[in-house]
């Protein structure tokens, strides 16, 4: 682990979040430098301490591996802020606090007398980041959505699925990355924004809206949709691949392989490939724009040609002929990788608890970014210590820097 200080060193978050979206946003603070104190509800902690997988089927707040993920170089303490002791803890950190992350139900702090006015009356500068299924407002903000209905209301599952199918829901919870993602993004301009005017924000962060607005083809089918009527149909001709002849999963002996033409060239390089010497499937299926009833045909002959092969020596034969097809790895394919392994992909530690673990490391590479500092805490690990530091009066917390060799004033000067 190393000791060097982060990019967002200084930078001081709460993470109030009880679920994926939020604790994901606030891991990427912690995780390039900032301190990030998780406040936790005492006896019960986070609900991904309750998400597994977990070592032999059995569960263990402190074993969650979806908890381990989301939290490291975290800190933890447990709070009830239903009670007005805790709650004044909460405001104490809060003043030396940059940022605060919460993914309570619209209107639950308010009623806890810790709404945004109580907060910033608290730190002016503070930016505080609320995430919701829908919003903070308007006719559905009281509404709680799981992971699919976020997929089915946001649209990613309208374009998802073969044509003719019902739509399908993206797995892994990849909605709750997204969420929190973009609200890591807005927080962190929040804090551009209260370190050049002084004054501090609240952040409305709806789940639906992000995946409406994501980089994932709803956005531009919304504004295809507002001008031109056409609504994109799903399936291997959906429209988000647009000139795409030849496309898809194929299996390989062992295993799978991801096909993507979308140039005629492609085309032309993929029928030399699969044809050989085969003049009469060449001089049939080369500068072939649309196979139409030749479709089954072309499909079978192709997956012929993959069945036999290992998956690794049709991806490298494809690559070396310029066609995309990739390999589809399996988990632990991808920790032996040696590519991975030779640019320390993946972050070994120690965890009181679950043991040795073995973390994806840096999702870029930049001086003073990444840096596995911590393991995810226990529950309340380290309750007494943040209370002890609170009592002795804690120094002031250091205002962020953009990096650890550039002063604020050149940032200002602009």
């Amino acid at each position: 682990m190393s000791e060097r200080p982060g990019v967002l060193d200084g930078v001081r978050v709460l993470d109030l979040s009880r679920w994926i979206a939020g604790e994901y946003a606030t891991k990427l603070f912690g995780d390039f430098g900032a301190q990030v104190i998780k406040v936790e509800k005492p006896g019960e902690g986070s609900h991904t301490r309750r998400w597994g997988p977990f070592p032999g089927d059995r569960p263990d707040p402190e074993r969650s591996a979806l908890f381990l993920h989301l939290n490291t170089n975290k800190r933890s303490i447990a709070l009830d802020l239903t009670d007005p002791a805790d709650r004044e803890v909460l405001l104490q950190l809060v003043s030396g606090a940059d940022a605060v992350v919460e993914s309570f139900r619209p209107g639950a702090l308010e009623r806890l007398d810790l709404g945004p006015e109580v907060l910033l009356r608290q730190n002016p500068r503070l930016v505080i980041t609320r995430i919701s299924a829908f919003g903070q407002t308007g006719p559905r903000a009281g509404h709680e959505a799981t992971g699919i209905v976020l997929q089915a209301t946001g649209g990613p599952m309208n374009a998802t699925g073969g044509a003719g199918r019902p739509p399908q829901r993206k797995p892994g919870n990849l909605e709750h990355y997204t969420i929190g993602r973009t609200a890591g993004e807005a927080t962190m301009a929040g804090l551009f924004a209260a370190r050049r005017n002084g004054s501090g924000s609240v952040i409305d962060v709806s789940g639906q809206e992000v995946l409406l607005s994501g980089a994932d083809r709803r956005a531009s089918y919304l504004m295809s949709h507002a001008f031109s009527g056409w609504i994109p149909p799903r399936g291997v001709r959906s429209a988000h691949r647009f000139g795409t002849t030849f496309t898809g999963p194929f299996p390989a002996a062992d295993g799978y392989v991801m096909l993507y033409v979308t140039t005629k060239d492609f085309w032309n390089r993929l029928v030399r490939l699969v044809g050989g010497d085969d003049e009469a499937f060449l001089a049939k299926y080369l500068d072939r724009e649309a196979l139409g009833e030749d479709w089954d045909e072309f499909d079978a002959h192709v997956r012929g040609w993959f069945a036999p092969r290992g998956k690794i020596e049709i991806m490298e034969r494809g690559e070396a002929a310029r066609i995309p097809i990739t390999a589809l790895l399996e988990v632990p394919e991808v920790l032996a990788h040696p590519h991975f392994r030779e640019r320390g992909a993946f972050v070994r530690a120690d965890h009181p608890v679950a043991g040795a673990l073995e973390y994806t490391g840096a999702p870029w590479r930049m001086a003073g970014g990444f840096a596995l500092l911590r393991t995810a805490p226990l529950l309340n690990g380290d309750g007494a210590d943040i209370r002890a530091e609170l009592a002795a009066g804690s120094p002031p917390p250091t205002r962020w820097r953009l990096s650890t060799s550039q002063p604020l004033a050149n940032c200002d000067e602009r």
